[in-house]
């Protein structure tokens, strides 16, 4: 795992992998916020199959050399023909770069999929000749693991890749687990080829088929285990005790604002201090007075700290100072405030995912000040077309929606719930993704052995 945030998406994977007889071994680049030592400590001790070590990143010339391959080819997928609106996106990969760099092999190679696949192609040449990093063979040696598994491999500097490397020229058997919905879409490449890949659903087999050439014979459609635990999940506290805690009135409705991460939405303040003051002044009496929770993104909390709502009655804003949902309180106060909401708005977040789960009606704005984050990326359109969004043109239009949503939100459940057993859990929806996952984990173990790579 690049950080031990990625626990959250795996921990029910690691239990399950720990029931089943299996012993797994972690490595981090660094230890996240997200998923602190202590928490790490409490895994472990819980699971006296799993242990952990803290790995550093490949220093000298070579770490220079293959970085910038990487994240040449990083940029490089952004001149697909499929992201010529993904300004902002293309714009992150070309700051990895020297701007003379980037300017130059955007004119050369334009939107020609053929020069661009051949560049990408003569980097991947050299990536292949660049040595191999002892300490990791060192590693690998030492514990003679059966599968390596990597998640996300898609960062933008695509930092893992040593190690996935490394794994092949050993021939210990690899497999890249897809941590979340955008990943195939909006990060770097995979820019080798594991022995397999484990998606969530048949839009990330199609994206690794047709974005990143991966061998259809090697994606595994598995589900997302890491939801498994909010099907499961169930409220903490009662709706009353709810509002009472996060300071609306007790007897109304809620609508909850799921803010974004910085990089969709750095400046999202300004943004919903006008959706509420235009809420406040619908014409609509439901919109007029009804309750709204903002829960801020956990990334993107420095913004609320002295942010004052209270010149508008029953507004409220929880967990103020961000908290990751990873168990515990944090969970509960997470999932009993999509449970207790009438429905979810928000930019572009995968928290309309979770809110779907519940069967919650998820609206968004189409804003200029987001368009490059929303209209400009490939996965803002899966939950669209999936029928999980419903979106407003502008604020009137949205207002408009979110009046018939109250109207009648049960008329909206059946294609929630479609999008959910396509998205979520393809496999059914009362069938938990985690055993899915494990068991494609297994069958991969259980394969024959790659032969190692040789460099040339």
């Amino acid at each position: 795992m690049r950080n031990s945030g990625y626990l959250r998406n795996y921990e029910s994977a690691l239990r399950l992998l720990a029931v089943r007889g299996h012993s797994v071994h972690l490595g981090f680049f660094k230890i996240s916020e997200v998923f602190q030592e202590t928490a790490i400590a409490e895994l472990v001790h819980d699971i006296p199959e799993i242990s952990y070590t803290v790995y550093p990143q490949r220093t000298g010339l070579w770490k220079w050399l293959s970085r910038y391959v990487r994240q040449l080819q990083t940029y490089l997928r952004f001149l697909d023909e499929r992201y010529r609106d993904a300004n902002k996106l293309r714009a992150r990969a070309a700051s990895l770069l020297p701007p003379p760099v980037s300017w130059l092999i955007k004119m050369i190679v334009g939107h020609s999929t053929t020069r661009r696949w051949s560049f990408i192609k003569f980097l991947r040449r050299i990536e292949k000749a660049i040595p191999l990093d002892p300490f990791i063979l060192d590693v690998f040696k030492s514990h003679h693991p059966d599968v390596l598994l990597v998640t996300p491999l898609i960062d933008l500097r695509a930092s893992q890749l040593d190690w996935l490397k490394g794994a092949k020229a050993l021939g210990i058997k690899s497999c890249m687990c897809v941590a979340s919905w955008d990943n195939l879409s909006n990060k770097s490449l995979i820019q080798m080829e594991p022995d397999a890949v484990l998606v969530w659903n048949r839009i990330q087999q199609q994206e690794a088929v047709e974005l990143h050439r991966i061998s259809s014979s090697k994606i595994v459609v598995t589900g997302a285990q890491c939801y498994d635990r909010l099907f499961a999940h169930q409220p903490s506290i009662s709706g009353e005790e709810f509002r009472r805690k996060v300071g609306l009135e007790t007897q109304t409705p809620f609508i909850l604002y799921l803010c974004s991460s910085p990089f969709i939405a750095r400046h999202e303040v300004d943004f919903i201090r006008k959706w509420i003051a235009q809420l406040r002044a619908s014409a609509n009496p439901q919109l007029k007075n009804i309750g709204v929770l903002v829960r801020p993104h956990p990334q993107n909390t420095a913004q609320w700290r002295k942010v004052d709502l209270t010149r508008y009655s029953n507004i409220a804003v929880y967990p103020r100072h961000g908290a990751n949902p990873i168990g515990g309180q944090s969970l509960d106060d997470y999932f009993d405030s999509m449970y207790y909401c009438i429905a979810t708005v928000g930019i572009n977040t995968s928290s309309m995912i979770e809110s779907g789960i519940l069967n919650k009606p998820v609206l968004t704005i189409l804003s200029p000040q987001f368009q490059d984050t929303q209209k400009g990326t490939i996965h803002f359109h899966y939950l669209v077309d999936g029928g999980l969004l419903n979106i407003g043109q502008d604020l009137d239009d949205h207002f408009s929606q979110l009046s018939q949503v109250l109207a009648n939100h049960e008329s909206y459940q059946i294609r929630i719930r479609q999008f959910i057993q396509g998205f979520v859990r393809p496999h059914g929806l009362d069938r938990e993704c985690t055993p899915i996952f494990i068991e494609a984990v297994e069958q991969l173990a259980r394969g024959d052995s790659a032969p190692g790579d040789s460099s040339p």
